[in-house]
């Protein structure tokens, strides 16, 4: 607009000079300055327009460099202009690939932690069952009561490491998972059941079952029940036998809550956080020689996430845990 309105002055100024004047001198000079106004303010014009255009370059240089951090200026300066659109659109594209990087790196930094601790938790039974072998081979088991010994706890070495592989699969298929087979899963039922098997684990245990019925949720029966028993698991494991244990299933609106309480030794404060991380063990009392992997917690935690569900834990240490896992009710 203003170089068309330069022209049109120009040749207007032109125009009037050669009525006015009718020099032909006159009017070449009024030609040629105005020719020459109408370069020099469309120069300036369009090296002012494509600016921002510069200043783009020299950002994506620096992206390119590595500098996933920049983003480009005229986005916020000139958002009406052709140029403002596209800083805009290219900001927005470099959110989401800065966003997806970041994610990646996590994913690996956790992928490279997760085998680390993996390949810690498989060394030690490996290296009892090798210690084992070894006194069997060099003789050093002098009767058969010591071999039979040595077996046994090569198998318990064993069932510990099948348990172990079988929990890694079972969170590495949740892992790949997005979400759970939506199918109606009569939780009140499960939660009965699952509390009758508690019991007949530890039958001395005092245990209440406070129970809804007709609760259902769409999800995967056999997930929850992974759930559920990984709870009560925890209570059996890092509980005395003779801890006090409630279950409860109720509704409210369009949630539905289980909750799973101790009244044991509880967690400590610093450890609340990190509970559900993957091999995490919290205190002296959760440890290998319980039997546990560190890894119950987190199945509940990914089993929680893919029915799109969330998870609360409040502990008091010397008066007990609580386990709050709320999932959307299915009329």
């Amino acid at each position: 607009m203003v170089v068309t309105a330069l022209c049109a002055g120009a040749m207007a100024t032109t125009a009037f000079t050669w009525v006015v004047s009718g020099d032909p001198a006159m009017i070449v000079l009024v030609e040629i300055a105005g020719l020459t106004g109408v370069a020099l303010v469309s120069t300036a014009v369009v090296r002012r327009e494509l600016r921002p255009l510069e200043r783009a370059a020299e950002t994506a240089d620096a992206i390119a460099a590595g500098d996933f951090a920049q983003r480009l200026a005229a986005a916020g300066s000139a958002p009406t202009t052709e140029a403002g659109r596209l800083a805009e659109a290219l900001n927005a594209m470099l959110d989401q690939i800065h966003a997806a990087l970041a994610a990646r790196e996590q994913s690996e930094d956790r992928m490279r932690q997760f085998v680390a601790d993996a390949s810690h938790e498989l060394r030690t039974p490996l290296q009892s069952l090798r210690g084992y072998a070894e006194l069997y081979q060099s003789g050093a088991l002098p009767d058969r009561a010591a071999v039979d010994d040595a077996v046994a706890r090569m198998l318990s070495e064993i069932h510990r490491m099948t348990r172990l592989v079988e929990s890694l699969l079972m969170l590495a298929r949740f892992d790949v998972a997005e979400e759970a087979d939506r199918e109606v899963v009569d939780l009140s039922r499960l939660v009965r059941d699952c509390c009758l098997d508690a019991a007949a684990v530890e039958p001395s245990r005092p245990a209440e079952a406070r129970v809804e019925p007709g609760v259902t949720v769409l999800g995967d029966e056999a997930q929850l029940r992974s759930l559920l028993g990984n709870l009560l698991g925890n209570v059996r494991m890092h509980t005395p036998a003779d801890t006090p244990c409630r279950v409860s299933l109720s509704t409210s609106g369009s949630e539905v809550l289980l909750r799973v309480e101790d009244f044991g030794p509880g967690i400590p404060h610093e450890s609340r956080t990190r509970v559900f991380d993957r091999f995490y063990r919290a205190g002296k009392g959760r440890s290998r020689a319980d039997g546990g992997s560190g890894l119950g917690l987190a199945i509940v935690a990914a089993i929680t996430d893919l029915h799109r569900g969330r998870i609360r834990l409040d502990s008091v240490p010397g008066r007990g845990t609580r386990v709050d896992v709320f999932l959307r009710t299915h009329r």
